[in-house]
């Protein structure tokens, strides 16, 4: 059975123009240098919240008042390192 020939479009536009913005959006702009720094700073605070909390059992810093809200508080930090990781440009 004979193959069908293909057909070119019309109105083939350049793929530049294609993946421009539109001219009613406007671009965001690049995160400040100190964004990254605050970024890796909070996950690396709540992994080192976590790791001494857990190899102290809890008694390190007289952090026996928190009990298991270290663990809260710990994945806090990286909860919210993950949170500005979103909005790094």
């Amino acid at each position: 059975m004979p193959e069908s020939r293909r057909r070119k479009r019309k109105d083939a536009r350049p793929a530049a123009r294609a993946a421009a913005v539109s001219p009613g959006r406007r671009q965001n702009a690049p995160s400040p240098a100190w964004f990254g720094g605050l970024l890796a700073g909070l996950f690396i605070f709540g992994i080192a919240w976590l790791l001494t909390y857990y190899f102290s059992n809890g008694d390190a810093f007289t952090w026996t008042h928190l009990g298991n809200w270290n663990l809260a508080v710990g994945f806090g930090f990286v909860v919210s390192g993950l949170g500005l990781a979103t909005r790094w440009r």
